[in-house]
């Protein structure tokens, strides 16, 4: 009866190890070939602007960092699914190699975990650090006025639809505060800056937004964004707007979010030395019911 439950555990965990498994490579594919397209914030790289080698370098860097996850994210995604077959197969055929294999990768995967979790909890804040500097930066060198990006595929375009996208998400302004993008030595303040015909004195995603937001981040009409603005005249007056950091709300956000994050990758790796022990006992009752007939 034991053994039955065993097995049976074994099925069912394993079955959804696989599925998992299928998932997360099925992302990390996708990532990796949309590469390109997601990545444009990072590369900087496009066929109409000439950027500077040493910023170019800075920001591959950031993108060959992404891309190594994503294939550090599909190894482990074809591990899961070696993984969850071998433990199937090995509980249903009461295969002792299989499961011994199973048992041994449940093992490496469970101390790998436990590795990469001390690594992101130590160099969290160092990676925070690194990253805030240049996010200030791009924004310095690189965010237009929306209507120099209307139309536009440069560089500089194709980032400040970026981070316009994303400060109209987070309903915040600026990496740090307002003056990354408004202060005076930025390309914003030098560039030509009108919006209703008079000048503007505000990025328009730095203006708070009606709850109709989402539908302006959907059709992506930047035409028509002063619909969406709670004042219209916001981007000229510099009334009513957004004070919040981006990176104190997304570092916010991450907070508010790590806690359930521990919490399943705890009950994972429980239910995954729960596995490993179960293997281990059909193991040994396989080999002792072989000797048994021996």
């Amino acid at each position: 009866m034991c053994q039955c439950m065993n097995k049976f555990i074994l099925v069912a965990v394993n079955i959804i190890f696989l599925l998992a498994g299928l998932v997360i490579t099925g992302i990390a594919i996708w990532v990796i070939v949309s590469k390109d397209t997601m990545f444009d914030l990072v590369q900087l790289v496009t066929k109409d602007v000439d950027v500077d080698r040493a910023t170019l370098d800075n920001y591959m860097n950031s993108t060959s960092m992404l891309l190594a996850a994503a294939y550090i994210v599909l190894v482990f995604g074809c591990i899961s699914i070696v993984v969850g077959f071998c433990g199937c197969c090995g509980a249903l055929k009461e295969s002792s190699c299989l499961l011994m294999f199973y048992a041994i990768a449940i093992s490496i995967v469970l101390i790998a975990e436990i590795v990469g979790a001390i690594l992101a909890a130590v160099f969290r804040n160092q990676i925070g650090d690194k990253l805030q500097p240049r996010l200030v930066t791009l924004e310095r060198e690189h965010f237009l006025p929306l209507g120099l990006t209307l139309n536009n595929k440069t560089t500089d375009a194709v980032i400040t639809a970026w981070v316009n996208y994303a400060q109209t998400s987070f309903e915040c302004c600026g990496v740090t505060n307002q003056t990354d993008i408004t202060g005076p030595d930025t390309l914003w303040t030098r560039s030509h800056r009108e919006f209703n015909g008079k000048l503007q004195t505000m990025p328009v995603t730095c203006c708070r937004m009606k709850a109709t937001r989402s539908e302006l981040l959907g059709k992506q009409d930047w035409n028509n964004v002063a619909d969406y603005l709670e004042d219209p005249a916001c981007p000229n007056t510099g009334n009513g707007v957004v004070t919040e950091s981006c990176y104190k709300k997304i570092d916010g956000m991450i907070n508010k979010y790590s806690m359930p994050i521990i919490i399943v990758c705890i009950v994972v790796g429980l239910c995954e030395i729960i596995c490993v022990v179960m293997a281990c006992s059909l193991i040994q009752k396989i080999r002792s019911e072989a000797g048994t007939t021996a």
